[in-house]
């Protein structure tokens, strides 16, 4: 294998995964040490975006690949439009202000996503404007014209305060109160209503992100293995092969450069850290520094989201000294 990208995107603080891996997983800790740094995103998204060539406009540009991914269409009357997610969440009112819970912890069927956006979009017919969606926790809202309209990607959302990532731009604004106007229209919408005497969140927000037209893309990678949906998207996009993530490197199809992601959904979260990283240290991290310093891998980057990343070769792979 000429090459490997590998990110690592855990639902846990930088710090911790750090703190954790100094026990649990020290050739993590010789990864970050001995490789030389690069530039890197604080997103997933723009984590992705960078690694397959793809330019941030007003986004990272997301939103357009993963409809084509899921056989989603304009719905504009014109071949092209501006798309953009706008996925279901939970906002939990806590000290200090609103965090977002995202998508994957609401459970939501699709019967209900279908009930609540078949009444969001008559709430928005006035306005010309319809969500669609082919899963329940994923959808996409088509829009003629480019907005002035800067997003936060939802992955960075985990466990934040919601002011400091709200839309940016002039017409945020008045998107975000068309977006107000549907969460009244959902506080007391059956599905909620019915959720809440469950036990269940409501799906009482939606969040923005991902905007863009479709981009040029160059494919870099010749294998995608991941458990993400967007990942999934590009591969498509690229035409290119797609795997979910193999357990161990051992499993890992032959190829020349790929695109790895090592991630833990947090809806699967028990938050056992140190359990997770002694499992990847055994199955990928251990065996990856192996192989690359016999020199089987040429170079690998690996990128820490939000935290950090690094490339190394099979002579900085030797650097025990730092």
């Amino acid at each position: 294998m000429k090459s490997m990208h590998l990110l690592l995107a855990l639902p846990a603080r930088p710090d911790q995964i750090i703190q954790c891996a100094r026990h649990a997983a020290p050739s993590l800790i010789k990864f970050l040490q001995r490789g030389q740094a690069a530039p890197h995103e604080p997103s997933l998204a723009g984590t992705l975006c960078q690694a397959c060539g793809i330019k941030q406009h007003q986004d990272w540009p997301l939103a357009p690949i993963c409809a084509a991914a899921e056989g989603i269409r304009s719905s504009v009357g014109t071949p092209s439009c501006y798309w953009l997610r706008l996925d279901p969440v939970h906002l939990e009112v806590v000290m200090g202000g609103l965090i977002l819970r995202p998508p994957a912890s609401l459970q939501l069927s699709q019967d209900e996503a279908r009930r609540l956006i078949d009444d969001i979009n008559l709430h928005w017919q006035p306005e010309g404007m319809k969500i669609q969606a082919s899963h329940p926790t994923r959808w996409y809202l088509c829009l003629p014209e480019r907005p002035n309209l800067h997003t936060t990607p939802l992955d960075q959302m985990g466990g934040e305060y919601l002011t400091p990532h709200l839309p940016r731009g002039t017409d945020a604004r008045q998107f975000m109160q068309r977006i107000n106007e549907v969460q009244m229209l959902l506080h007391s919408h059956p599905v909620n209503l019915a959720r809440e005497k469950e036990g269940r969140p409501a799906v009482n927000g939606l969040w923005p992100w991902g905007g863009g037209f479709m981009p040029k893309l160059t494919p870099k990678f010749d294998l995608f293995a991941s458990d993400i949906f967007e990942i999934q998207a590009l591969a498509h996009q690229t035409g290119q092969p797609f795997i979910p993530t193999p357990k161990t490197l051992s499993e890992l199809p032959a190829s020349q450069h790929a695109l790895v992601a090592l991630t833990q959904p947090e809806a699967d979260w028990d938050g056992d850290l140190a359990t997770r990283l002694t499992q990847l240290e055994k199955t990928w991290f251990q065996p990856l520094m192996q192989q690359l310093t016999w020199g089987r891998i040429r170079q690998i980057r690996l990128d820490l989201i939000g935290h950090q990343a690094v490339k190394l070769s099979p002579a900085m792979a030797w650097r025990f000294w730092r």
